[in-house]
């Protein structure tokens, strides 16, 4: 099954079902039977898209990034080392946070994203390692301009980014409403974190 195979009328039923029943009872107890249920399908249409949990919840996070990234790319992170390196992380920061406040599908994404792994690596796995790349391929450029600090090793900074990115989403995620964070706010964090 891949993202282009949840076509039809029942599509965002079967999104919203998986993420639903994935964000309440984690992967372990997650049901096929209250997903398929709830989204109103029939279980031949269902399991013959999809033969298992692992491959549902793979589909679903892939046909979410499809969406998003639809709406919204990051820059290109060599793009950094032109100009103002902090105002171009704030300026994508904020098309970030614009694009988490007008989009059901990262609202979605978000309910799941950071869920415990199921056995092994699954597509929120490859998401979060794409970001990571992304976000160390960032901050080398911003050595490479002189805005990031030349040291600790690179990659312990791009950890530290990360960890910080993600802390920050995850709190705002569990909230009981959605709070929105503030750009230039993260950006300052970031760059006391990393500024030369």
């Amino acid at each position: 099954m891949t993202s282009r195979d949840l076509a039809g009328p029942h599509r965002q039923a079967l999104l919203e079902a998986t993420v639903e029943e994935f964000a309440a009872a984690g992967y372990q107890g997650a049901s096929l039977n209250r997903i398929i249920r709830a989204a109103g399908i029939s279980k031949s249409s269902f399991y013959h898209a999809a033969g298992s949990k692992a491959e549902l919840l793979d589909v679903v996070v892939r046909a979410l990034v499809d969406e998003i990234r639809a709406q919204w790319s990051p820059p290109p992170a060599e793009s950094f080392a032109d100009g103002d390196f902090w105002q171009q992380v704030q300026d994508a920061l904020e098309g970030f946070a614009g694009l988490v406040a007008g989009s059901r599908e990262a609202a979605l994404l978000g309910r799941i994203l950071y869920l415990p792994a199921a056995e092994g690596d699954d597509a929120r796995s490859a998401v979060l390692d794409d970001v990571g790349r992304w976000i160390a391929a960032v901050i080398a450029a911003g050595r490479r301009a002189g805005a990031v600090e030349d040291r600790p090793d690179p990659a312990v900074q791009a950890a530290a980014a990360m960890g910080l990115l993600r802390g920050l989403d995850e709190w705002a995620l569990a909230q009981a409403e959605p709070v929105p964070l503030d750009a230039a706010e993260v950006a300052r964090l970031l760059r006391r974190l990393l500024g030369a």
